[in-house]
């Protein structure tokens, strides 16, 4: 295991799992909270909430996942819902933490809902936002990768500045606000990098693989015991609020909160409320919404 301070407060460390490595950021003691990231994005955009954590009394994990941010790229067939659920586990092995809070924002709550399915044991509480799984992407993004020379194409479109900015724009209620020229940048950087380009391709060859319905885990939702909180942007035009009730119905006893004003990055646009949200769930609170 190697470390290096980024940031007062926040260390990056390298672990490995199973062979693979993978960078986490971990800030803070007490409780262990594992953050999920979304898609294309990686643990940097969870630096805000780790920071709040650490202040309140926690302790922040928050890892890139594979085939993204700095952690390893093997690409080919290594993605699966099972895959990145036993690398959360193995995670939380390396760092010494029998379970944790788990949450998990868009394509990480995805992530979040299979590790508590496959491992309920370290799972203490699930909160997911505007999370992956509960709609039928377009059929592009399922198939495109498969078909030769689509998902190339495809890709090469989506890193055009415009077309990022059209992108990001969706996925904010404010986008004047928050698509900034940094932000557009670092989409820019991320899908200019062929690794994560090749990441992209595979999950979408291997959708099946990364599809709740797909891999098997949609009945196994009804299992999860552990309290659960979801939470939604009442303007997400990516994943819109109507499927947080669709993830409602299919885990039992979950609470849901849907936040005005806000799209599809809640712990951004909405970060004051969403800290707060997290932090009173984590506390164990009534939740209001």
């Amino acid at each position: 295991m190697h470390n290096l301070k980024e940031q007062v407060g926040i260390e990056a460390t390298t672990v490995t799992v199973d062979g693979l490595r993978l960078r986490v950021l971990t800030a803070g003691e007490g409780p262990a909270v594992l953050l999920l990231h979304g898609f294309l994005v990686n643990a940097d955009d969870w630096r805000p909430t780790i920071a709040c954590l650490a202040g309140q009394g926690y302790r922040a994990i928050a890892p890139d996942a594979l085939g993204f941010g700095h952690s390893d790229k093997p690409g080919g067939a290594a993605y699966s819902l099972q895959r990145y659920a036993d690398l959360n586990a193995g995670v939380l092995d390396a760092l010494g933490v029998p379970s944790a809070a788990v949450v998990g924002h868009s394509m990480g709550g995805k992530h979040a809902l299979a590790t508590t399915v496959l491992h309920p044991a370290r799972v203490s509480r699930l909160l997911i936002a505007d999370s992956e799984g509960f709609m039928q992407l377009p059929l592009f993004m399922r198939k495109g990768g498969a078909l030769p020379f689509l998902g190339e194409a495809i890709l090469s479109l989506s890193a055009l500045p415009a077309v990022i900015r059209m992108q990001l724009g969706a996925a904010f209620a404010d986008p004047a606000r928050f698509v900034t020229p940094e932000l557009v940048a670092r989409g820019r950087e991320t899908l200019g990098d062929p690794q994560v380009r090749q990441t992209m391709l595979a999950l979408s060859r291997n959708y099946e693989a990364n599809d709740l319905k797909g891999s098997g885990l949609w009945p196994r939702l009804s299992a999860i015991r552990c309290p659960t909180l979801i939470v939604w942007g009442a303007e997400d035009r990516l994943f819109p609020a109507r499927y947080a009730q669709e993830a409602q119905k299919a885990i039992p006893g979950a609470q849901v909160v849907i936040i005005p004003r806000c799209g599809h990055f809640p712990q951004i646009e909405a970060q004051e409320r969403f800290h707060g949200l997290l932090l009173g769930f984590l506390a164990g609170q009534e939740v209001s919404s």
